[in-house]
């Protein structure tokens, strides 16, 4: 498995960022056509977390199955 690094200048990397500094909740759209919505915890080059509103514990989403992602509020 190769292993990159998160690169802050991408502007895709800092809105990201942005969304998880103010909690904003958040909808992912799938591959399988699947939507998802809670507020994103972390990413990493390989993953996002994201927590669903009842949830206790995040959900780990591989970046290659998000079609999208979009605000929700």
């Amino acid at each position: 498995m190769e292993i990159t690094t998160l690169d802050p200048s991408l502007p895709g990397v800092r809105q990201l960022q942005q969304w998880i500094r103010g909690r904003n909740p958040l909808e992912l759209l799938l591959v399988d056509s699947v939507q998802v919505t809670g507020t994103l915890l972390w990413q990493d080059p390989e993953f996002l977390a994201l927590r669903g509103e009842n949830d206790a514990d995040p959900v780990l989403i591989n970046r290659r199955m998000v079609v999208s992602i979009r605000t929700t509020s």
